[in-house]
């Protein structure tokens, strides 16, 4: 199903346009069905993002107080813009992601909360197979099919940060996310199947809160799997299950037994609005994890535009 852009019909970019939760120790960014597909070369696309989650988590020794555990409420938006080239007869392309956050947290009474701009991003990809270097013109005759291609994110510790704040936007820290994506069509677009493989490596946060020594993370990896399939040229339902583990956080080498252990399931659709764009939801809550880390959901909304 191509993406029918704010001047012309091209389809979507290879470019994640998720939403994530930017917290001093963020959960691993969701994607979703057809987050990656081909799109002409030598052109723009822009995608304004919207997300909404809830987590709670266990209570750690105020159980005995009345206290059923920490609730997080996050909001965010992120403004993504990406430049689709050829490289080699492949499509690429390079993005700048502006992310801000509204973050409110607690257990009880007592509440911390925070917002601002986060940590920006740049991001580049190319096509491995299957996604050729296409103008406007031979894009409105070419037909989709099976491709792969991988992508590099480095995030900057541009975002707002505060060491005496419990909860924080930025993550005063760089990050460099790379995944690889497989996407399989076996009928020209009516059916997608896709998995998505994301490896996270974290720099030290070595002003953390409440703490003199640095803070560590480790590696974090995800696993996401989609299928989704058109229902009319312009709607497409999806169905989404994604799996993240390690991201354990280290205070002086010290494990703080919090590796992302967890395992969502989620649903999603896409709808072409005329000439104006194409606008997706997704939805996904936590469905099992240790029972020391958080639970919830979250919401994404997102408007993807080319010219």
């Amino acid at each position: 199903m191509l993406m029918r852009p704010c001047r012309a019909r091209v389809a979507r970019p290879l470019l994640p346009v998720a939403t994530a939760a930017l917290t001093a120790a963020p959960p691993a960014e969701a994607g979703k069905a057809r987050d990656y597909l081909n799109a002409p070369k030598n052109t723009w696309a822009s995608f304004l993002n919207f997300g909404w989650s809830y987590s709670l988590s266990p209570p750690r020794g105020g159980a005995e107080h009345g206290v059923s555990g920490v609730d997080t409420d996050v909001t965010s938006q992120s403004l993504i813009l990406a430049r689709m080239l050829d490289i080699g007869g492949r499509t690429g392309a390079v993005s700048v992601i502006m992310p801000r956050a509204g973050i409110e947290s607690g257990a009880g009474a007592v509440r911390a909360s925070n917002d601002g701009l986060g940590d920006v991003g740049f991001g580049a990809e190319v096509n491995l197979f299957g996604a050729p270097a296409l103008t406007r013109e031979e894009m409105r005759t070419w037909t989709p099919e099976s491709f792969a291609s991988v992508h590099f994110v480095a995030t900057t510790p541009t975002g707002a940060y505060d060491a005496d704040s419990p909860v924080n936007v930025g993550t005063n820290g760089w990050s460099l996310s790379s995944t690889l994506n497989y996407s399989y069509t076996p009928d020209a677009g009516v059916t997608w199947l896709e998995g998505y493989v994301t490896v996270t490596a974290f720099t030290d946060n070595d002003d953390a809160p409440s703490t003199a020594e640095p803070l560590s993370k480790d590696p974090l990896f995800q696993f996401e799997v989609h299928a989704s399939r058109n229902l009319t040229p312009d709607l497409w339902l999806s169905a989404d299950g994604y799996y993240t583990a390690g991201g354990e956080t280290r205070l002086d080498g010290v494990g703080q037994d919090n590796a992302a252990d967890t395992l969502r399931l989620g649903a999603g659709l896409g709808y072409r609005v005329g000439s104006l764009g194409q606008t997706l939801f997704n939805a996904d809550r936590v469905v099992d994890t240790p029972g020391s880390l958080p639970k919830g959901w979250a919401l994404r909304l997102t408007w993807a535009c080319a010219s």
